[in-house]
């Protein structure tokens, strides 16, 4: 079983009322398990997409270097957290 961990969030009200509802005409799990499975669905498409960003930065950078030089830059001038932006492959 996975652990598990206690986190408070903050959801519009329309939102919530409506998970309650559905949780109790039995039509989910839980509110929790509902949410969870959101989350869920969402990380596995954040990291899905980091490996084909992954994939295609490696490609471009071994295929095209120049394009791959002008697109690392692009990356390091426009990511506002420094030049941490375009450390793909």
């Amino acid at each position: 079983m996975t652990e598990k961990e206690r986190v408070t969030i903050t959801i519009p009200a329309d939102s919530a009322a409506m998970l309650r509802k559905l949780a109790q005409e039995k039509r989910i799990e839980s509110v929790s398990a509902y949410v969870t499975e959101a989350v869920e669905e969402r990380l596995g498409r954040e990291e899905r997409a980091r490996r084909i960003i992954e994939g295609w930065a490696a490609e471009v950078e071994r295929t095209s270097p120049k394009e791959w030089a002008k697109a690392l830059e692009w990356a390091q001038t426009s990511d506002r957290r420094g030049n941490n932006a375009g450390a793909a492959a």
